[in-house]
């Protein structure tokens, strides 16, 4: 943490979605720029920043929501800048006056989220389309096995051909050229932005990316062979929404902006790609972060500007210069920034007036009707559980937060932030169902919550109701609904060609005149996440993130396959499948194949992380043991000489969140093992066994759960 850098506002637009803020160039050095911004409600603006306060170049009327912005230089070093704006299946391009000089409307259904243009080449990426536009002009598309998340173009080395890198939702990255695959790498972090140094040749396929988890990394091209590297692992970070460069003395600058509202400045040697970034300046801000890029934007000094989910354009700049500016500024100037200051509340306060009034009206109409509040603009998402189970739901309002409801006719286990005070309200008339409320700190914008199931046995996905109630008004609140998957821990994608040989795999089969979006209804309320578009053949492989094992699923029209060397999977599939058959009563065939020796196999490719786990609970023991005693640390010490142990003192020294171990979880898949391989093979559990294999397991007896799995 070396720059000591300082936030100033510039305006407020509306809504914004990733990578919608631009910054213009400019031809002179420390000649300040402006920059571009499109909202939600399909307003483009052009603005630049005089004595501190936004000066409007051109604006657009509201049209329909705009989801990418993209700026192109001119070649020519002429202030000829080109701005392209996607909303909904058209592109239209702007000059810096804002004249429209171009109009491309696609043949696409879906919403265009990212572009690229290199020369006179548009590259459109909608959904799992690709769209190609040479010359400005539709030319050819094609489609991709999931969701296309952002793009980048490179020239191809004495050729005209063009080569796009893609990131591909659950899949990686992969190079296309003319349409085809020509090599692809998988990523388990889930990439989802990129930033091309601009410092190196046209040919060399090379960008930084972000991932979901948080993580950054560089994908090169090299030897018809594309390779990633992790440069920043994204443990207990924020997943990345979007990337940016910065420059200034100091060199140039690669900016992260984050989910849960930080931005991060990294160092970049852009002589050596590969090496690891340095972590020069993070800010929060307390909502999600759409946009960050550099330049001169208010003063001859280089500063961050970025925006927020709610539509807060700020900058970042030397806290010196803005603390010389603020007693360098006259004292009429500052009289009429009050005086601005004066008329804009003014302004506000009479139309929140009108708005109030025109409500009311509204509602106490006689005629015929219904009364329609505004709906609140609300992001949220799902995620699949960690190594501890815990679901994670994010919730991202424009509004502050005011109180959170939350109803599930399941018993859950629920935790919220330290944002946030949790109540939870006994059951009335059943004893399993659960209702709970969050009142949130003023200003709160963002929130999560983690929620874990305590039901072992379940047939259908969980059902939460989240009421969310901002604080403003008119008092309206809004429903959102949340299914929590009965497999939650099959969250990680892997690759396709995983090698099965080298595990021992239980198979389900179903055969029947079901369709092939029937068999996604079903694993709907099974996994969690995205699921693949129904297609004539469907395959994907899914890891558990606690077990380390794998799901395999195959299936087309009338056939589904399941593998798996996690019996408990198969077993909770069976289950699954024949529940919602004979809710909908489909004629079904379902059979499966467990090998003898599966629980035991499985478990020496757990051996390891079992090890580790039973280590870590151990020295968690301990841990809260020595701090029961209460010791000083100045008497650990004392005289030179260790009153404590070695192994004792290395205890003691240990993170405080060593008590986050998963280790009864892990326990307690590894009995469901045994519970579900009798059940499939048409016994009952022993309870003497299962208690033999509770207490091997609690102890740490590797050879005896060996033996205890093996012969039963």
């Amino acid at each position: 943490m070396e720059y000591d850098l300082s936030r100033i506002d510039y305006t407020l637009c509306g809504i914004t979605y990733p990578e919608t803020l631009k910054v213009l160039q400019s031809v002179n050095e420390k000649v300040q720029q402006k920059f571009v911004v499109g909202d939600k409600n399909g307003v483009l603006q052009c603005l630049g920043i005089k004595d501190e306060e936004p000066v409007v170049q051109f604006k657009t009327l509201p049209s329909k929501s705009i989801t990418s912005v993209i700026v192109h230089s001119s070649s020519s070093g002429t202030n000829d800048d080109k701005i392209y704006v996607a909303s909904g299946n058209e592109v239209k391009g702007y000059t810096r006056k804002g004249k429209v000089f171009l109009t491309v409307e696609t043949l696409v259904s879906e919403v265009i989220t990212s572009m690229w243009i290199i020369g006179n080449d548009l590259i459109l990426c909608s959904g799992r389309t690709v769209t190609y536009c040479k010359d400005l002009n539709q030319l050819t598309s094609f489609m991709c096995e999931d969701r296309v998340l952002d793009v980048a173009a490179f020239m191809t080395a004495n050729s005209t051909r063009i080569r796009l890198l893609l990131l591909i939702a659950n899949k990686g990255a992969a190079i296309v050229e003319n349409g085809k695959f020509i090599t692809r790498v998988y990523m388990n972090s889930g990439p989802s932005r990129l930033a091309v140094p601009q410092s190196q040749r046209p040919t060399e396929i090379c960008a930084f990316y972000g991932a979901a988890d948080g993580s950054i990394g560089l994908i090169l091209y090299h030897d018809s062979n594309l390779i990633s590297k992790c440069l920043v692992d994204g443990q207990g970070l924020g997943s990345v929404v979007c990337v940016g460069w910065f420059r200034n003395y100091r060199g140039t600058h690669l900016v992260v902006g984050r989910h849960d509202g930080s931005i991060q400045l990294y160092l970049t040697n852009l002589e050596n790609y590969e090496e690891k970034l340095q972590l020069k300046y993070t800010y929060f801000c307390g909502e999600p972060i759409t946009s960050v890029c550099g330049g001169f934007i208010g003063s001859d000094e280089p500063e961050i500007l970025a925006s927020t989910f709610s539509g807060r354009i700020f900058g970042l700049r030397p806290r010196s210069l803005q603390s010389a500016a603020v007693v360098n500024v006259p004292a009429d100037a500052l009289a009429s920034r009050r005086a601005k200051l004066e008329n804009e509340i003014t302004r506000l306060e009479k139309q929140t007036a009108n708005e109030r009034d025109k409500y009311q009206k509204s509602t106490r109409s006689l005629q015929t009707g219904l009364s329609m509040p505004p709906l609140l603009d609300i992001q949220h998402e799902l995620t699949g559980a960690n190594k501890n189970g815990w679901i994670e739901a994010r919730i991202t309002s424009a509004m502050p937060l005011d109180m959170l409801f939350i109803y599930c006719n399941n018993k859950l286990v629920i935790q919220t932030d330290t944002a946030a005070v949790l109540s939870l309200c006994p059951p009335q008339d059943q004893e399993s169902d659960l209702l709970a409320t969050i009142r949130c700190q003023a200003g709160t914008r963002r929130l999560w919550l983690g929620l874990r199931n305590i039901e072992t046995i379940l047939l259908e996905s969980t059902k939460v109701l989240v009421y969310v109630l901002p604080a403003g008004a008119p008092r309206v609140a809004r429903l959102i609904k949340f299914n929590l998957a009965i497999l939650p821990y099959y969250c990680k994608h892997e690759e396709i060609d995983v090698n099965e040989s080298e595990r021992c795999l239980c198979e389900l089969r179903v055969l029947g005149t079901f369709s092939v979006v029937e068999v996604t209804s079903w694993l709907n309320e099974a996994l969690p996440g995205e699921l693949p578009k129904p297609a004539s053949y469907v395959n994907f492989v899914r890891s558990h993130t606690l077990m380390g094992t794998y799901l395999f699923c195959q299936y087309q029209r009338g056939s589904a396959i399941f593998k798996s060397d996690n019996i408990s999977t198969i077993a909770d599939l069976k289950d699954i499948i024949s529940n919602l058959t004979i809710k909908k009563g489909l004629k079904v065939d379902i059979t499966y194949d467990i090998p003898d020796n599966c629980c035991a196999l499985a478990f020496e490719n757990l051996t390891n992380e079992f090890q580790i786990q039973y280590k870590w609970k151990n020295e968690s023991k301990l841990k809260n043991c020595l701090s029961a005693l209460d010791l000083d640390t100045n008497l650990i010490n004392s005289e030179g000489k260790l009153q404590l142990c070695t192994d004792y003192l290395r205890v003691w020294e240990l993170p405080e969140n060593l008590n986050e171990t998963c280790f009864d979880q892990l326990t307690s898949e590894i009995e469901k093992w045994y519970t579900n391989w009798k059940k499939l093979s048409h016994g009952q559990p022993d309870s003497q066994i299962l208690a033999e294999l509770h207490e091997s397991l609690e102890n740490g007896r590797i050879e005896e759960v060996k033996n205890i799995l093996t012969l039963h």
